[in-house]
């Protein structure tokens, strides 16, 4: 964590924008103000250009035109990289930062350059670790996912900008002059908000996504069925060979080495995914040996997860054998390198491996327990075996969502994953990975 204070303490926010090395899956940021910028290429959009992250942005309408012309020129000739912006009538005021997988700041910083260089602003930036810890990744995403759901919000168009350059023009200076010319009602802001309710509409549009997504798996499976290469036997579950498809597509065919640029495939494709899958499908039946390892985690990884977590081991499991399950799941191996090794209980160390780090994880994931005082093997048990298949959806919200039921640096992703591993009949296995993959063929699925 750190406090950001700018001049007062020598830590400016553009101090925290991340790097080339930085591991980010998107940016999500809610800045009511914004202004030019001196220097575009690399203030905080400029970074986002640079390193070629989504960005979706919300920001503040309002007669006086908070956010300045300059800026909405530029947000929407980005627009095609990218960079996407809509407004909240009146009410929004608050200056969150989300780099997803990186860390998020949370202060009073607007989008200028006075609150990034020289003005006396705080705030603290938390690493994603620090996000995990303390369940604020959850309390981040649902206010995102609040702010998608606002009707109220206004696309950034080529319209908006010239209703805001009429205002500009007859307000000059005073704060009331042109606000007759604005089209948008004033909005008076949520008045009554029920914790609950938000939880639950948010739950509803995980489900809608959740089967959305699985609708668009089931038919790439059905395609992929006749395109199986020599290297996979027949009586591979199906739901596995999705997964490892769309891994050794994404792996191979989205940008290169580690650039994985997969919102450019996105834009590129999404007019026409099933030409896109149609075209990797064939590269994919062609292929003589795995591309990427697949074949290791269909032939070694996956029956090692699915015999462990099986109804008759999944209790019982000790710290050694978790260790194994761990190490074998994509998302869990992409969360613990990221995880302060003080979390595992090596505060003196600096660097240690991946194979290091999951041993230390899995001694210290089994002494963890959720508000109902379950340990990860009876949340596992839960979402896995504790009801109806077609509910398991709602198990997996519910773990990863729910404060009684979630368990710290143990996510979405993580658990989603280790579903398709365990069960392939009721759904493919399912990570950031995948997402990223589909996003690249096309599809308008969420990562999370």
């Amino acid at each position: 964590m750190k406090f950001v204070a700018n001049v007062l303490n020598g830590c400016h926010l553009a101090d925290v924008l991340p790097g080339p090395e930085d591991d980010v899956d998107g940016v999500l940021a809610a800045i009511a103000y914004g202004g030019n910028s001196t220097n575009e290429k690399d203030d905080f959009i400029g970074n986002c250009l640079k390193y070629r992250f989504r960005l979706d942005l919300w920001m503040r309408y309002d007669h006086t035109v908070p956010v300045a012309i300059p800026l909405l020129k530029r947000l929407l000739r980005h627009e095609r990289d990218n960079i996407f912006c809509k407004f909240i009538p009146d009410c929004l005021h608050s200056k969150v930062i989300w780099w997803k997988g990186y860390g998020a700041y949370i202060g009073s910083a607007n989008l200028t350059d006075r609150a990034w260089f020289t003005n006396i602003e705080a705030g603290v930036f938390l690493s994603e670790e620090d996000l995990q810890s303390n369940g604020m990744d959850v309390e981040l995403d649902g206010f995102f996912d609040e702010l998608r759901n606002l009707k109220v919000a206004i696309p950034l168009s080529t319209k908006l900008i010239e209703e805001m350059e009429k205002i500009e023009a007859k307000r000059g200076k005073a704060w009331a002059l042109g606000k007759e010319l604005r089209k948008t009602p004033v909005w008076g802001g949520l008045v009554f908000y029920e914790k609950r309710k938000a939880f639950d509409r948010r739950r509803e549009a995980f489900k809608t996504e959740w089967h959305a997504t699985l609708t668009h798996l089931a038919q790439i499976g059905e395609r992929l069925a006749q395109h199986r290469p020599c290297w996979i036997a027949e009586d591979i579950p199906l739901g596995w060979q999705i997964d490892q498809f769309l891994h050794a597509y994404y792996y191979n065919h989205v940008g290169e080495g580690n650039s994985k640029p997969y919102e450019d495939y996105f834009r590129r494709n999404y007019s026409n995914p099933r030409a896109a899958v149609d075209a990797a499908m064939r590269w994919w039946q062609d292929t003589p040996a795995a591309p990427s390892k697949e074949d290791e985690m269909l032939y070694s990884n996956a029956p090692f997860i699915h015999h462990h977590l099986s109804p008759e081991n999944i209790l019982h499991l000790s710290e050694a054998e978790l260790a194994g399950v761990c190490i074998r799941t994509h998302a869990t191996r992409d969360h613990v390198i990221k995880m302060k090794l003080e979390t595992l209980g090596k505060p003196g160390v600096r660097n240690m491996n991946r194979e290091e780090r999951i041993l230390l994880y899995a001694n210290w994931l089994l002494r963890q327990r959720n508000e109902k005082g379950w340990s990860v093997l009876e949340v596992l048990n839960f979402i896995l075996y504790g009801g109806k298949e077609d509910d398991t959806w709602q198990r997996l919200y519910i773990a990863a969502r729910d404060k009684q039921y979630r368990l710290p640096h143990y996510g979405l992703n993580t658990m989603a994953e280790l579903v398709g591993w365990v069960r392939p009949e009721v759904a493919p296995p399912r990570n950031g990975r995948t997402s990223k993959a589909l996003r690249a063929l096309g599809y308008d699925v969420k990562v999370y």
